[in-house]
């Protein structure tokens, strides 16, 4: 099958971007041919992918959103593809990997909390919120889709609700790891080499934070939860990696709680699987995530995951239901999951096996298969 691929970064920071890049090989390895309509390119590429490199107008977001859109339209209607598949803010496809759940429930879920009614009205009706809205809204318009691929149940029941998109229009495909990049063997080679470079004692917990947007992750109660527990357990870090402009805030309040030294940022780091290799637990306890495939990669990677009910990972996490969190902001009960994993080593050894059997059935090759299956009932 001739494959078009629709994103503006290939690159392997940030989920949905490691997702494209390992995605596409997987195609290109089952012998199909593949197209890249992308903007930026931040990774060595494979030599086997065609790449239409569309121009991005850097001038803010707004501009960056919209210049994406209009060029990546025009070179998809010079070309025949057998399927075109877009995963982010594109408008027609034949099918759209909604990776970012819904921006409707996004903002009924964390926009319209914010406290400040001044910021809480300036967020909410930012011309770049209005035409992320608009676009989503012309996305699931049923002349623009032939299938939509929901990531999890929840993103599912979103669009149904925000959109009434027709429950037949939607396949629910759980995302997919490489469980050769992301394995519990990486331990023994990387996890030295990467304390060192952190200065982080080998015999010292690590608890990983691995994500964008720390506001929406969580990241301000893990650290409270941090401080709490950071007494009992004074051999132990929280490691923070990711990008956020306000990342010197979360700094700020690290030093405040007296963790100088015990919270280290990393900024983004272009090669997770060392990170994951040199920790013992990971954390994400989102606000709201329609599938965190971080967790993903963590768990193939053997560490016990604890995160919130509202990431649609929790959907598949059998026998991991104890580390859920019922509610992210809840400072309490997540400190009090931390501190079981750390206390009890034969519990964090189970859950570390029990992740790793997960991860094994929800490979990125199975992952392909299924696209691939979906593509064939589209072209009949």
């Amino acid at each position: 099958m001739k494959i078009a691929l629709v994103y503006p970064k290939y690159t392997t920071h940030g989920g949905t971007e490691r997702f494209v890049f390992t995605f596409a090989r997987q195609l290109l390895d089952m012998g199909h041919e593949v197209h890249l309509i992308v903007g930026k390119i931040d990774k060595p590429i494979d030599g086997r992918i065609i790449v239409h490199k569309v121009p991005i107008i850097k001038l803010g977001r707004f501009l960056k959103v919209l210049s994406f859109l209009v060029f990546s339209q025009q070179v998809l209607k010079k070309h025949q593809f057998d399927i075109i598949q877009g995963f982010g803010r594109t408008i027609k496809q034949d099918v759209f990997r909604a990776g970012g759940g819904c921006h409707k429930e996004y903002r009924k879920n964390i926009l319209r909390k914010i406290k400040n009614p001044v910021l809480r009205y300036f967020k909410l009706y930012l011309p770049y919120q209005m035409l992320l809205l608009s676009i989503e809204k012309k996305q699931f318009s049923k002349r623009n889709f032939k299938k939509i691929v929901a990531v999890s149940n929840q993103v599912k029941k979103e669009l149904i609700a925000n959109y009434s998109i027709l429950e037949k229009d939607i396949e629910v495909i759980y995302n997919g790891v490489d469980i050769d990049t992301f394995h519990p063997c990486n331990r023994k080679r990387y996890f030295s080499e990467v304390r060192k470079m952190f200065h982080i004692k080998l015999h010292e917990k690590v608890i990983l934070f691995l994500g964008t947007g720390f506001e929406r992750k969580g990241l301000s109660s893990l650290i409270q939860a941090f401080a709490i527990i950071k007494n009992d357990y004074p051999d132990t870090k929280l490691v923070v990696v990711g990008k956020d402009n306000t990342i010197q805030k979360y700094v700020h309040f690290s030093e405040k709680l007296n963790l100088s030294g015990s919270v280290i940022f990393t900024g983004p780091q272009s090669d997770v699987k060392t990170l994951y290799a040199a920790s013992d637990i990971f954390v994400l306890p989102t606000l709201y995530e329609p599938f965190g495939n971080v967790c993903l990669e963590a768990m193939a990677s053997g560490l016990p995951v604890i995160t919130s009910r509202a990431n649609g990972v929790s959907e598949i996490m059998e026998g991991m239901d104890s580390l859920l969190l019922n509610n992210p902001g809840d400072i309490e009960e997540m400190a009090g999951k931390i501190r079981f994993l750390l206390a009890n080593n034969t519990e964090r050894e189970k859950f570390s096996l029990a992740a790793r059997r997960i991860a094994e059935y929800y490979t990125i090759s199975r992952n392909a298969q299924q696209f691939i299956h979906l593509y064939q009932i589209i072209l009949r």
